[in-house]
Order: structure tokens, then C-alpha cells, then sequence
């Protein structure tokens, strides 16, 4: 709630701004500063999205979790969204966001979603990864007699209590 409330606040003194401003400056550099930071914005959302989503594949190929790729692209994309958003405020909290430093901040604010923040397997491998995979693969047994069931693995039984699996 006080998050809710804090961001209306944001909003109206945006828009404060944005009229006062407005009127010294008059209304046709007022509208051409919005489309243009509107434009600027909607080309960083496009650009880094595509780019980090392409940095986070490739560190998911390497078997290791992307948090760093995806929290820079995530604030790359709230900058994106702030200049799209009409005003001067958001437009200069936009362009904070892009400031190098910034990435820091965030991995500071967030610092589960920076450290990895999810389940590993060991080794630097991910769960998730392709190494998670075939390691569960290849420590699988070879004998269908050593073939104990998982958690949550159905067996199927008739009357009789035999398997129902023929083979």
C-alpha cells in the first residue's frame, strides 16, 4: 500500500512538473521532448530486451543462472518505460537508470536477484542448464530392476498387485 501510494505521488508531482514546465517552455518543445524521449525510450526497450535476452541464453548454455544479464536488462527496460511515460521527472529518473552506476544500485536494492538468488545444482552447473540435464540422465540406472520410483511418480497396479507396466 505504501508503494501504491508513493508511486501516485511520483505521478502527480510528474505531472506538475510537466505542466509548469510546459508553459514556460511552451507547448511545441513540451510535445516534441515528449515524443522524442517517448521514441528513445520504445528503441531501449526493443534493443536491450533482444540483447539480454541473447546475453541470458548464452550464459544458460554455459549451465549458469543469467542474473546479472537479466537484472542490467531489467533496468535498462524501466529506464525504456520511464522515458516512455510522459513528464520530466520520469523522464530524468529514466536517464538515471542508465547511468552506470546504476546496475550497482540495483544489486544492491536486490541482492537475491543478484547473487543467483535461485537453487544450484554444484559445481557452477544450474538446474536449469543443459548440464543439469544430462547429469540426471547419465546417473540414471541401466537396469529396469534397479529403477527405483521418484517422488511423485505413479505406479500403476492391478488387483492382482502386479506392476501394470508390461514390459
Amino acid at each position: 500500500m505504501p508503494l501504491l501510494f508513493l508511486l501516485a505521488l511520483f505521478l502527480l508531482a510528474d505531472f506538475i512538473v510537466l505542466f509548469t514546465l510546459g508553459a514556460k517552455l511552451g507547448l511545441l518543445l513540451t510535445l516534441l521532448w515528449i515524443a522524442l524521449s517517448a521514441a528513445f525510450g520504445l528503441h531501449l526497450i526493443r534493443r536491450e530486451s533482444l540483447l539480454t535476452l541473447q546475453r541470458a541464453r548464452e550464459r544458460l548454455a554455459l549451465g549458469e543462472l543469467p542474473s546479472d544479464e537479466l537484472l542490467a536488462g531489467a533496468t535498462f527496460v524501466l529506464a525504456g518505460v520511464l522515458l516512455m511515460a510522459p513528464g520530466f521527472l520520469s523522464d530524468l529518473l529514466g536517464l538515471v537508470c542508465l547511468l552506470p552506476g546504476s546496475g550497482q544500485l540495483a544489486r544492491r536494492w536486490f541482492p537475491r536477484a543478484a547473487s543467483g538468488g535461485g537453487r544450484t545444482q554444484g559445481q557452477g552447473g544450474s538446474e536449469w542448464g543443459p548440464a543439469a540435464s544430462t547429469a540426471h540422465r547419465d546417473s540414471a540406472p541401466r537396469d529396469e530392476s534397479e529403477a527405483r520410483p521418484l517422488e511423485g511418480d505413479f505406479i500403476g497396479r492391478d488387483s492382482s498387485g502386479h506392476d501394470g507396466d508390461s514390459r
